[in-house]
């Protein structure tokens, strides 16, 4: 099982999935790739890895009591949706990785450089590379890197971010990505040879200049401030607040309210916040303005209600450690961005943070 659990975190940064068009895909006449039910290659190794773990897992009465409440809770959840096959999907994902950080925390025989950050840097050297041939070439490479995830595209398409987006969906996502990854690396470089870290540090380095993420520029200031815990000045890139892009986010902000408000209990359903946009505002009549709402925490509370909120905020909470940096990235670039929830890549590594916090807390 090792030798899987080194496979997926070699295959993390990757996107090759089998998509399953639906009828239930489509908001305002646009095909939202949100709703699109896929199964990822990640998908079939992590299946690999939690049939094998649970085989030695002892099932108690409170594993039996929770699974219950789970079940329940989702069935009233899946009950308050629009789109039901989004929603069941969904919660598909939310339990596959559940029970992925639970084969996790619970295999004592889990080395978390030599399985899990030791591969990972080896693809990562990869997507790095592949981040700067973008930017060079000013669009995808093509090639084998389809199969790996690169999306077909060109810098001047329109609806396309001019920055690398190399295997990802995004290079907002790409960027956040990068940033929990680097910070793995530096926590670990002195298992790295001092070459091999170095090297890979500056592409991770340069990797997040080219894509001019914003959130994460701010996280990583919040995470400096945090470490040296001294009062810091620092300047950044203008940003226009004036433009389409905050004001979008503002109104995503808005609607998310509306539907907490009217679904205060169960929330909108899993998967379902796009889909109920058109219920709360007439604002959004492009293709590309229907995202989830901006931010993981009102994301969770629109699509799941109080209760999923209460749950969430709490596995985050019980999860926080004095060596959680790679979640405290997590959690700022997630109040300005919702692909910790939403995208493959992120959130296994989202996963992987959850499951290694609970993990060392244990030894603390």
């Amino acid at each position: 099982m090792l030798y899987l659990i080194s496979l997926l975190s070699f295959l993390l940064p990757t996107q090759l999935g089998l998509h399953v068009n639906s009828l239930q895909t489509m908001v305002y006449g646009f095909r939202i790739d949100y709703l699109i039910p896929t199964l990822y290659l990640t998908d079939l190794i992590a299946l690999l890895i939690i049939l094998l773990g649970f085989r030695k897992i002892k099932f108690t009465k409170k594993n039996l009591v929770f699974s219950i409440l789970y079940i329940g809770f989702v069935v009233a959840n899946i009950l308050h949706t629009t789109y039901y096959i989004p929603a069941i999907y969904k919660w598909l994902k939310v339990t596959e990785t559940i029970l992925l950080a639970t084969v996790l925390i619970k295999n004592k025989k889990i080395d978390f450089f030599k399985n899990i950050l030791k591969p990972l840097s080896y693809s990562m050297f990869i997507v790095c590379l592949l981040g700067i041939s973008q930017y060079l070439n000013k669009g995808s490479v093509g090639g084998i890197f389809y199969w790996l995830g690169e999306r077909t595209l060109r810098f001047n398409d329109p609806n396309v971010s001019p920055f690398p987006y190399s295997t990802f969906s995004h290079p907002n996502s790409f960027a956040g990505f990068l940033l929990v990854f680097g910070i793995f690396l530096i926590q670990f470089k002195n298992k790295f040879k001092l070459k091999y870290f170095l090297t890979l540090a500056i592409l991770v380095f340069i990797n997040l200049i080219l894509t001019n993420s914003l959130n994460v520029y701010i996280a990583i200031v919040l995470l400096v401030i945090l470490n040296f815990r001294s009062n810091l000045a620092f300047s950044f890139l203008a940003f226009d607040f004036s433009s389409r892009t905050f004001s979008h986010r503002l109104e995503l902000i808005s609607a998310s309210w509306k539907m907490i408000k009217d679904n205060f209990l169960f929330g909108v359903g899993l998967n379902n916040f796009i889909p109920n946009l058109p219920k709360v505002t007439n604002s959004f009549l492009n293709a590309w303005e229907l995202q989830p709402v901006h931010n993981i925490f009102l994301l969770v509370f629109s699509e799941t209600g109080v209760i999923g909120f209460i749950v969430f905020s709490l596995l985050v909470l019980f999860s926080l450690s004095p060596i959680s940096y790679p979640l405290i990235a997590i959690l700022a670039t997630g109040q300005m961005d919702h692909y910790w929830l939403t995208l493959q890549q992120n959130m296994l590594l989202f996963t992987y943070a959850l499951a290694l916090n609970f993990k060392w807390k244990k030894k603390i």
